[in-house]
C-alpha cells in the first residue's frame, strides 16, 4: 500500500504486518456473520462478498482468533502474505520517498493573513445574511433555562427518570478547547449544558429540513429498524420518526460517520435500561474505540431522548479480579442525558464537526454557512450575536 500526505510530505510504503494483524473485520448490517470475514477494499471482503455499506470494523482486527472465520478469506490473506519477500519482513522495514512539498498560500511573497481567518484569537464575525434565520438562539429562553442544573428528566410526573446531563463533544479549536477540565471520553469531553449554544428545540420536528433532502428509505436499513420496531411494540413502545429517518434514509444514513472523526453508526437493540427496568434503549452511534456510545432512550411513558455512556450495554461485562484474586463486580453503568431528540443531537454533532473542519482548513469566517456562523458566535466575545437572531 502506498500512502500519500504524511506530515513530512513523504510517499510511504508501510512495513510488513502479519496476516492475522493486517485485516480489519468486515462490518455491515447486511450480513449476519460479517465479522467472520476480512474486509478488503471497495465494499468487499477478501473472499469477494460485496455490499454497498460494507466497511472495516472501527475496532477489532480479523484473523486466527475464531474457529468459524471464513476459510476463503483466510486463504486469500495467506496468499497475499506469501507475496512479501523475506528480506522485507524484518521489524522496522519501511520505504519512505520524499515528495515535493505542497505550496502554501502563507509562504507566497506579500501574503497577508486574513483578519477573519478562523482560529485567530481576535477574530471578528460578520453579521448573518439578511433574512437567513438559524436554529441557534442568541440567548437561552426562560422556558428552557436551567442555570447551573446538571440534570434533565425523561418522562413526566413521579415516574420521570432524572439523569445527570452534559453535552459530550470534541473541542472546537481555541473557541471551546479540549482542556480535560470536565469528564473526558477519549477525544470527547463533557461540557455543561449551560455553556453550549442554545437551540430552538421547537423547530426540530423530525424531518431534518435543515439537512436537505433526506432521500428514500434503504431496504437494508429498514430491515434493521423493522426488527427493533417489532420488539419494542411488545412493550408498547415505538421508534420516533427522526430516529427512523437518520438510520434508514439514503442521504442521512451514515451522515454522522462522514464527519464524526472516527465515530460510527452501529444500531443494536432494544436493550433493557440498567436504571429503569420498564424502559428500553437502542444503541445507534459509538466512538471508534467504544470509549463513549450514544443511545436512544425510550421511557415507558412514551417520551424519548438521547443519552450517552462509556459502557457498551450490548455486551455483558467480563469477570474482573482484584489484587488478591477476588472477583470484582462490574460497576453499575452510568447514563447521561445529552440531547432531547435524535434530530437535535445530529444537528449539534454535525455543526460542531463542520466547524472543526473549517477551523482546521483555515477557512474565513465570512465564508461560513449562517448556521455555523451563529453557532460559533456563542463562543466569540463581542461578536454581533444580536444580528444572528432567527
Amino acid at each position: 500500500m502506498t500512502q500519500l500526505g504524511t506530515p513530512d510530505h513523504e510517499i510511504s510504503r508501510p512495513g510488513y504486518c502479519r496476516w492475522d494483524l493486517r485485516w480489519e473485520a468486515a462490518w455491515t448490517d447486511m450480513l449476519p456473520d460479517a465479522g467472520r470475514h476480512a474486509y478488503g477494499y471497495f465494499d468487499r471482503t477478501l473472499c469477494g462478498i460485496e455490499r454497498p455499506d460494507m466497511t472495516g470494523s472501527q475496532f477489532g482486527m480479523w484473523g486466527g482468533r475464531f474457529e468459524d472465520e471464513c476459510p476463503d478469506c483466510t486463504a486469500a490473506a495467506l496468499a497475499i502474505d506469501a507475496r512479501w519477500p523475506e528480506e522485507r519482513r524484518r521489524d522496522g522495514f519501511r520505504v519512505d520517498v520524499p515528495a515535493a512539498p505542497r505550496p502554501r498560500p502563507e509562504d507566497a511573497p506579500g501574503y497577508v493573513r486574513p483578519p477573519d481567518e478562523l482560529g485567530r484569537p481576535d477574530i471578528r464575525l460578520p453579521p448573518a445574511p439578511a433574512g437567513r434565520g438559524t436554529r441557534v438562539l442568541t440567548a437561552r429562553p426562560a422556558a428552557h433555562a436551567h442555570p447551573g442544573e446538571a440534570f434533565r428528566r425523561i418522562g413526566e410526573g413521579p415516574e420521570a427518570l432524572r439523569l445527570p446531563a452534559f453535552w459530550a463533544g470534541h473541542g472546537i479549536g481555541p473557541y471551546r478547547p479540549y482542556d480535560s477540565q470536565g469528564r473526558t471520553f477519549a477525544w470527547f469531553q463533557a461540557y455543561p449544558l449551560e455553556t453550549i449554544p442554545p437551540l430552538d428545540e421547537d423547530s426540530f420536528v423530525g424531518d431534518f429540513a435543515w439537512f436537505g433532502e433526506p432521500g428514500d428509505p434503504l431496504d437494508h436499513r429498514t430491515a434493521v429498524t423493522d426488527g427493533i420496531t417489532a420488539d419494542l411494540a411488545r412493550d408498547g413502545l415505538s421508534l420516533p420518526a427522526d430516529f427512523l429517518a437518520l438510520i434508514t434514509r439514503a442521504h442521512l444514513h451514515r451522515c454522522l460517520d462522514r464527519e464524526g472523526g472516527g465515530a460510527w453508526t452501529d444500531v443494536s437493540g432494544p436493550l433493557p435500561s440498567p436504571v429503569a427496568p420498564d424502559d428500553r434503549m437502542v444503541l445507534f452511534f459509538r466512538d471508534q474505540q467504544s470509549c463513549i456510545m450514544w443511545y436512544l432512550y425510550l421511557h415507558h411513558g412514551g417520551q424519548s431522548a438521547v443519552v450517552c455512556s462509556d459502557r457498551d450495554l450490548t455486551e455483558e461485562p467480563g469477570l474482573r479480579y482484584g489484587p488478591d484474586g477476588e472477583i470484582v463486580l462490574p460497576r453499575r453503568p452510568e447514563i447521561f442525558w445529552t440531547a432531547p431528540s435524535v434530530e437535535v443531537f445530529a444537528y449539534r454533532f454535525l455543526t460542531e464537526a463542520r466547524l472543526l473542519s473549517a477551523i482546521g482548513g483555515k477557512q474565513r469566517a465570512g465564508e461560513l454557512d449562517p448556521e455555523l456562523l451563529a453557532y460559533l458566535a456563542h463562543y466569540v466575545p463581542g461578536s454581533r450575536a444580536e444580528e444572528l437572531r432567527p
